[in-house]
C-alpha cells in the first residue's frame, strides 16, 4: 500500500510540475480592448526605446514579487507585485496605457483580467521576463 502512495504522489508531482511549467499557456500578446497601439512594444528593442523616453503616458508595470525585481528587470519598469494587485491598483490613474510582464504570463494575464474589471481599458499582456534579451543595468540598494 506504501508504495501505490509513493508512486501516486510521484506521478501527481510529476502532472503538477509539467501542468504549471509547461502546459501553461502562454498570453503574451494579448491586449485589452483599446490596447491595439501597445503591440509594437512586443519586440523587445521598441520596448527598450519606450523605457529610454521616460514616458508618463506608457507605463511598464514589473507584476513579480520585489525580491525577483530587485534581481533585474526591464529598464523603466515600475514593481507592483501580483498578489497585492488589489492593494496597489488604486495608484494608477485609468488613462495611462499599461505593459505588464511577469515571471509567468498567465499571472499577468490575471492581473490584466482583475484591472479590465476595476475599468482599466489600454493594456499589453508583454509575457514572460526571460523573453526580454537585452541587457540591462540595474543599480538598486536595499536599506536594512
Amino acid at each position: 500500500m506504501n508504495i501505490l502512495l509513493i508512486i501516486f504522489s510521484a506521478l501527481s508531482l510529476i502532472f503538477g510540475v509539467y501542468w504549471y511549467f509547461i502546459h501553461v499557456p502562454n498570453y503574451h500578446g494579448y491586449i485589452s480592448s483599446e490596447g491595439e497601439k501597445l503591440k509594437i512594444y512586443l519586440d523587445a528593442e521598441k520596448l527598450l526605446t519606450l523605457a529610454r523616453k521616460n514616458s508618463e503616458e506608457i507605463w511598464i508595470l514589473d507584476v513579480r514579487e520585489e525580491e525577483y525585481y530587485l534581481m533585474g528587470h526591464i529598464p523603466g519598469a515600475r514593481n507592483f507585485p501580483h498578489d497585492k494587485v488589489d492593494q496597489w491598483y488604486s495608484k494608477i490613474p485609468k488613462d495611462k496605457a499599461l505593459i505588464l510582464y511577469c515571471d509567468l504570463s498567465l499571472k499577468t494575464q490575471n492581473v490584466i483580467v482583475f484591472l479590465e474589471e476595476k475599468g482599466y481599458n489600454c493594456m499589453l499582456n508583454w509575457g514572460k521576463y526571460k523573453r526580454w534579451n537585452l541587457d540591462e543595468v540595474v543599480e538598486e540598494t536595499i536599506s536594512i
